[in-house]
């Protein structure tokens, strides 16, 4: 699935899930090594760093929109997984969902009950 993002796709998805990271004023280290999992899982170097920091949330959102289907099931997958995995689900983290999910047009609710996906 993820070979079928581009460079600027995968920018995206890491912008609004560092977006997720920051979203509670508090920075897990849970949080940090499940963004490193996906960045490497998206086949990013740590060269991306710079364009993840320099992406304005809102463009990675209107990009976001156009994703297709599978896209934003995997992108809503991700999000969940980077709300719970810290073990906090804040307010602010879930309300960073509903936009996402409210504006670039995700099927799928936050569920509470969603487990963090198994780190290796």
């Amino acid at each position: 699935m993820t070979s079928k993002f581009s460079y600027q796709q995968k920018i995206a998805i890491l912008r609004i899930l560092f977006d997720i990271v920051q979203a509670d004023g508090q920075i897990d280290a849970r949080e940090i090594y499940y963004f490193n999992q996906i960045k490497e899982e998206l086949g990013l170097d740590a060269e991306a760093r710079k364009d993840i920091n320099d992406k304005n949330s809102l463009l990675a959102l209107l990009q976001i929109k156009a994703f297709s289907a599978e896209q934003k099931e995997y992108l809503a997958k991700l999000i969940a997984n980077m709300i719970v995995v810290d073990e906090d689900i804040n307010p602010n983290e879930v309300a960073i969902y509903d936009v996402v999910r409210e504006y670039c047009g995700l099927e799928q609710m936050f569920d509470r009950t969603i487990e963090p996906k198994q780190q290796d």
